[in-house]
């Protein structure tokens, strides 16, 4: 018996090892394979075309960004926790096998108390060698009460990171829609900026050519030699402002730097926009406290705070623990072999009962701050969509204002280039006024970028999705209630 215990576990031995992860020393040939198993996903991608949609990007984003993955991984290791703390509130089963054995007989005698002589001769009661097996289930109805109370905590709890993830997502896309918008207009830029420069370079060389041979007056040529080097600086100042949105975005949605966006032009959504500034500012205001994932988050807080008030009422009360065991004993000398015990315990903790006034005020406190910070959060809140739909009616201002420049700018460079080629101006006359409508025309991409990060802005202060497909927050309160549904059946329904 005792071998094939001792075979047994040593037969288990490499399972529980294959159980733990391998650890990875830093600089060594696993980190670097465990870094290019990171990338693999994104390998795929190396140098290559996609073209994209915004809503395409969206979509990828919620289900590739790797903050969303951590997010909600942090909800699966939640509501796995919830699931444990439930299993504490079951009967304890322990099982227990064991080999006794001793060098020589146990023999005993007695002692007469009065004359101090012995009174029986040594005897012997209990084998040199003997197995035990016990089998028993006791059950504290204490902890188990605090452990449904504590799991019914949890499972409010367990809210928590959703809301967060909620979060997450509201956030990332807000980040692609802002970054969506400032890489597509440089993308709609990109070649007419390069054929402006080149056409700057090459005027900036035959101007220096002709100072050079002294066929332009030397101030003349510096000054339109300064003007245009000006212009193409200011030029490169608002081209930078739009190209970085190229790397945001790609990081974003997990593809690789090497890889090539094609985006696609996104539909208008003026629509969207007016009905956000024309909107009720009371009614917005309602909608960003009944939303926004921070202050849903506050009124899980607020359920756990006044349950931990509950249990600390609920660690007072005395411990009931019945215990029921079945034996057995080889001892050749027991009449009985096997026999069965029931035991009924009752526990008070005297200093629970003496701190009961200090931790039920210290739960209370912490209730109390709970309904504070819910307070002063659903102040900034409303603040936020204030200011938020401020920042987006300037923007939308500045959006027409450099609209109507550009169309002003690109209208003269029309007819400076019509006055060019009927020879009525020069070249560089020409070349300013492209210069100047394509530096107009650059205003408008970032202005109206700007209006797009706006109303990105407004959409998450209210607390509400610019990505109008499946949500994975639906999908997985789907899963969330399927898996508590099966933990409740395994569990034959003890917490229901």
């Amino acid at each position: 018996m005792l071998s094939c215990a001792a075979l047994l576990g040593l037969t288990m031995l490499p399972l529980l090892g294959g159980c733990a992860g391998k650890t990875v020393t830093i600089d060594s040939d696993q980190h670097k394979a465990l870094l290019e198993k990171d990338r693999a996903d994104m390998a795929r991608y190396e140098g290559q075309t996609i073209s994209l949609s915004l809503d395409q990007a969206l979509k990828r984003a919620i289900e590739k960004n790797l903050d969303a993955r951590v997010a909600e991984m942090d909800m699966v290791a939640q509501s796995g926790d919830v699931t444990l703390k439930q299993l504490e509130a079951t009967p304890q089963l322990k099982a227990t096998r064991s080999l006794n054995m001793r060098s020589n007989d146990g023999a005993s005698s007695s002692r007469s108390v009065q004359s101090g002589l012995q009174s029986l001769e040594p005897s012997q009661s209990t084998d040199r060698r003997r197995m035990t097996t016990s089998l028993e289930a006791n059950w504290n109805l204490l902890d188990a009460g605090l452990a449904i109370a504590e799991s019914a905590r949890m499972e409010d709890e367990s809210g928590i990171p959703l809301e967060r993830y909620s979060k997450v997502i509201q956030n990332i896309e807000r980040d692609v829609f802002a970054a969506y918008w400032r890489a597509y207009e440089f993308q709609r830029n990109r070649k007419s900026i390069e054929t402006i420069i080149k056409g700057s370079e090459h005027h900036l060389v035959n101007l220096n050519r002709a100072l050079n041979k002294k066929l332009m007056a030397a101030d003349a040529a510096g000054d339109q030699a300064a003007e245009l080097e000006d212009k193409m600086r200011l030029m490169h100042d608002l081209e930078a402002n739009l190209a970085s949105a190229e790397i945001e975005l790609k990081a974003l949605l997990s593809y690789p730097q090497s890889s090539i966006l094609e985006l696609k032009q996104p539909n208008s959504n003026n629509p969207q926009i007016e009905n956000l500034i024309k909107g009720n500012i009371q009614d917005q205001e309602w909608a960003a406290l009944k939303s926004r994932p921070e202050l849903r988050e506050e009124v899980y807080q607020k359920n756990s705070a006044v349950k931990k008030v509950r249990q600390e009422l609920l660690k007072t009360l005395p411990g009931i623990e019945p215990l029921v065991s079945y034996n057995t004993d080889t001892n050749s000398f027991l009449q009985e072999s096997q026999w069965t015990n029931f035991t009924l315990g009752i526990t008070q903790n005297i200093l629970n009962v003496l701190t009961l006034p200090m931790r039920y005020e210290a739960a209370k406190q912490k209730e109390v701050q709970a309904d504070a910070r819910r307070q002063a959060l659903g102040a900034a809140l409303i603040a936020q969509v204030h200011l938020s739909r401020q920042r987006l009616d300037q923007d939308i201002n500045r959006c027409d204002s450099a609209k109507r420049s550009a169309s002003i700018a690109q209208k003269r460079s029309n007819a400076k280039v019509q006055k060019a080629k009927a020879g009525f101006i020069s070249g560089s006359e020409k070349l300013m006024a492209q210069t100047d409508a394509q530096i107009a025309g650059l205003r408008k991409s970032v202005s109206c970028a700007a209006m797009q990060d706006s109303y990105a802005a407004m959409i998450n202060a209210l607390g509400q999705h610019i990505y109008k497909g499946e949500l994975p927050t639906e999908r997985i309160k789907d899963q969330k209630a399927e898996l508590k549904k099966q933990n409740f059946n395994k569990m034959g329904g003890v917490n229901g």
